[in-house]
């Protein structure tokens, strides 16, 4: 298996828009690594622009593949009908799992991802090639991301919350006899997330993912599972 990202330009594609389509299969074009990129080879979605970043994460489903003109014009195009001429191949991929916007900046600080080989790369290209131990890192770091990247605003307290405990003299005893433990923010695994082979139709998927494979292509029926090394 390999890995790579897909570029998509909101100038001329709308991504963001495509993402809240639950259709999960898309075409991308492939402009390059034309003998090298196979089916069920994992692809990360991203977003180029001033707000850049990963949004997606999804599985060579067909290549070489000849798309209908339904497929190429979905509809998301910019503008309307019109088609890189520059794309003579394409690529049927399933969109397995879609993400808060994972930001460039982000991606710096997960180790291991401090030199990450993509943003050195030509950026005017659409397809590109990332290493095994980068893609595992950014699955891991999908997997167990930290809850803070979307904060979840608290409930205001009310004048009656705020009353409600007034302090007693037994309150010094209490403390002393079951001391408060102090909690600490669990610290994101960078530990890569397992991948794991479906028996039934030889992909590859995320560990975190099996429950939607096997209701997206197996149709709820049951499957064995065998862990990659």
């Amino acid at each position: 298996m390999s890995y790579w990202i897909f570029k998509a330009n909101p100038e001329t594609y709308r991504i963001d828009d495509r993402m809240l389509d639950p259709k999960p299969t898309i075409t991308w074009a492939v402009t390059r690594y034309q003998e090298r990129i196979k089916k069920d080879d994992t692809v990360f979605i991203w977003r180029a622009g001033v707000t850049r970043g990963i949004c997606a994460v999804m599985t060579v489903d067909a290549f070489p593949y000849q798309p209908s003109n339904e497929e190429i014009y979905d509809g998301y195009e910019v503008p309307l009908g019109i088609v890189s001429p520059l794309a003579p191949h394409w690529a049927r991929c399933v969109i397995n799992q879609r993400i808060p916007l994972l930001e460039a900046a982000t991606i710096k600080k997960i180790p291991g991802l401090e030199l990450f080989s993509f943003f050195s790369a030509f950026q005017q290209a659409v397809n590109f090639s990332i290493t095994r131990p980068e893609a595992l890192r950014l699955l891991g770091y999908l997997e167990h991301r930290p809850a803070d990247e979307a904060p979840v605003k608290a409930p205001a307290r009310t004048a009656g919350a705020r009353q409600a405990a007034p302090r007693t003299a037994a309150a010094p005893a209490a403390k002393k006899t079951a001391p408060a433990v102090r909690k600490t923010a669990p610290q994101p695994s960078t530990t890569p997330a397992p991948l794991l082979k479906c028996e039934e139709c030889g992909r590859f998927v995320v560990s975190s993912d099996t429950e939607r494979h096997v209701r997206e292509a197996h149709n709820g029926l049951p499957v064995g599972w065998r862990k990659v090394k």
